[in-house]
């Protein structure tokens, strides 16, 4: 009996799926049993991850039963339940540059059969022309002039690689970004638009997106009050479930996130204050800025964004986003300041540092590869032209 027993333990260890991930303690090998994730007894780091994720479960199971799951890819800036989809190959590398990523810098929609969109599935959503840039589809109604189109796959281009050498800064980001069916979804005018897209089909394959109106592709602050709202968009993309899902501890955005992003977002708004809710009521011990170059003062506010459709998680997309655009210079002028100043105080890198050290140490952290340059939508290694664009 004992020996048939010996037998099935064997078989069972040789059928099981082995994973191998490298941690800073060395490999580490993890098998799936039953869709569950073992470890070995000793291996406490092992154990410590695995926890965490039956935590983040659990926690995403509470979002789904308070309702909060929803997504307008015409340009609404709130996604009320931020699921990580995280495999074990991309947690929290050590490098950059640690994963395989084969996406390429300029693409076809449904090109590559790993795409979960298609132009089949893209012409059904009413869309009429995209391109896939770094392997993220940028999809276009017929409304939409191919400049604009042709402007966002630039930025696009420019935040992935952003020292535009015709590779990715973090390919464990656009390899997941890949993996998940990223999109931005790219509409005319904010009312008037005689093509309504319909997100069903690529809701159902399951792909994620951002909405970018055409009219808010514009060269930065050059109006002297309008910001290129094409960088905000596609970077909200990249961040919400790019570096979210690869770095759950340090980046990670839910309305239960206590990622180190949380942490330092908690103190620039003055304190911890949480909402799950459709509508939440904000409010903060300080909402204003220094007129000149001081600081606000210890304790209070920094950062105290207001829009009460906005929940928890969406509060972080909007602070990491203030805080990687200010760094790179996005907003350091009058104009610049003008928009910040009613939600935002360190406009410019150099207050960043003084004001935030702790999201600035964070962001400018060599292994993470955020963006440093401001995009300005002439990405120097590639020239996209209106041939890249393909119709549906």
């Amino acid at each position: 009996m004992r020996n048939i027993l010996t037998l099935l333990i064997f078989l069972l260890f040789l059928t099981s799926p082995l994973t191998i991930q490298y941690t800073q303690n060395g490999f580490q090998f993890q098998r799936e049993a039953h869709g569950k994730t073992t470890c070995e007894e000793d291996d406490e780091d092992c154990q410590e991850e695995g926890e965490d994720e039956d935590e983040d479960s659990e926690k995403d199971e509470d979002d789904d039963d308070n309702g909060d799951e929803g997504e307008d890819i015409e340009g609404a800036e709130k996604e009320d339940n931020r699921k990580s989809v995280v495999s074990s190959e991309f947690t929290s590398p050590l490098s950059p540059t640690a994963c395989k990523s084969s996406v390429s810098v300029v693409g076809t929609v449904g090109g590559s059969a790993a795409n979960r969109i298609n132009t089949a599935v893209a012409k059904s959503a009413n869309y009429a022309k995209g391109i896939s840039v770094f392997g993220i589809n940028i999809l276009a109604t017929a409304e939409v002039a191919d400049e604009k189109l042709l402007h966002a796959a630039n930025i696009t281009a420019e935040l992935i690689d952003n020292n535009e050498d015709g590779t990715p800064d973090n390919t464990c980001v656009t390899a997941i970004l890949s993996k998940l069916g990223g999109y931005v979804s790219m509409y005319n005018k904010a009312e008037g638009n005689s093509v309504e897209i319909n997100s069903d089909s690529l809701d159902e394959t399951g792909a994620v997106g951002t909405g970018l109106g055409a009219y808010e592709t514009v060269k930065n602050y050059a109006d002297g009050e309008s910001h290129d709202a094409s960088i905000e968009e596609i970077f909200h993309l990249i961040t919400q479930r790019g570096y979210s899902t690869v770095y759950p501890k340090v980046f990670g955005e839910s309305n239960t996130s206590t990622s180190s992003l949380a942490k330092a977002m908690d103190t620039a708004r003055g304190g911890e204050q949480r909402c799950a809710k459709e509508e939440c009521n904000w409010k903060y011990n300080n909402t204003s800025c220094p007129v000149w170059s001081d600081l606000v003062d210890s304790g209070d506010a920094w950062y105290f964004y207001a829009d009460s459709t906005a929940d928890y998680a969406t509060m972080m997309t909007e602070y990491i986003y203030w805080s990687v655009s200010s760094n790179f210079g996005m907003h350091d002028s009058s104009a610049g300041r003008k928009k910040a100043k009613a939600e935002w105080c360190p406009n410019t890198n150099k207050l960043l540092k003084a004001q935030d050290p702790a999201v600035y140490n964070l962001i400018n952290d060599p292994k993470y590869a955020f963006p440093t340059v401001l995009p300005n939508a002439d990405y120097s290694f590639y020239k996209f032209k209106t041939s890249d664009i393909n119709t549906f």
